[in-house]
């Protein structure tokens, strides 16, 4: 099962709209600061990847780094900012932008399986969660489990907020949820719990008072 019609068309009109005020234009502050649960030249895969600079930088860090991307848009415009031209690939419904250490699908990341790409040391989503329509988690989450290896693990951010004072994406996601999602992973411990509600102006302008992000160590 694919992303719908709708869905679809609204990522891809933000980007080319350039309505994309949920991109951090830093490395993700909580990837810097937990990389040690991250192994020395893991295989990582960041779902919904966009533009992310956390790709850049776990490349630098000498990882093998892979993404998955709906907009092309949003991919062009990563490699623009590595100043890499990449080796673009046709790969079923997926093209497949590659140079050295770093790799993007672009699709459909309910499209992708691991016979496909492999499988992955860790999974870094850090605005996968949280971008998909909330309808869409419960089969996400296995998805994405599903491209793991044997002892192996995900490193989650999510973020928590009174969801009726601002829609999302990104949207908010409980605790209770996360453990509903990943029930049938062998250990959950929330690494972090931190107050961001003054990284991202769109926080301040939904008139929300506090806006946490919390930080997973999945296994």
């Amino acid at each position: 099962m694919t992303l719908s019609s709708e869905d679809r068309e609204a990522w891809l009109s933000r980007w080319r709209e350039g309505r994309t005020r949920f991109h951090l234009d830093q490395v993700h502050p909580a990837l810097m600061r937990y990389i040690d649960q991250v192994p020395s030249g893991a295989r990582i895969l960041v779902p919904l990847c966009g533009k992310s600079l956390d790709l850049g930088w776990l490349k630098e860090q000498g990882y093998n780094v892979v993404g998955v991307e709906l907009a092309e848009q949003a991919v062009s415009e990563l490699f623009e900012q590595l100043k890499v031209e990449p080796i673009r690939t046709p790969d079923g419904p997926f093209e497949i932008w590659e140079s050295p250490g770093l790799s993007v699908y672009v699709g459909d990341i309910f499209e992708l399986t691991a016979h496909i790409t492999g499988t992955f040391d860790v999974i870094w989503d850090r605005a996968a969660l949280i971008a998909l329509n909330p309808t869409d988690r419960a089969r996400y989450a296995p998805h994405v489990s599903s491209f793991l290896k044997k002892d192996s693990s995900i490193l989650l951010s999510v973020l928590l907020y009174d969801q009726q004072k601002m829609s999302g994406p990104p949207f908010s996601v409980t605790d209770d949820e996360i453990y509903r999602l990943y029930a049938a992973c062998q250990s959950l411990e929330k690494l972090q719990s931190k107050n961001v509600t003054s990284r991202n102006p769109m926080f301040i302008e939904a008139g929300l008072d506090t806006v946490t992000e919390n930080l997973w160590l999945i296994k």
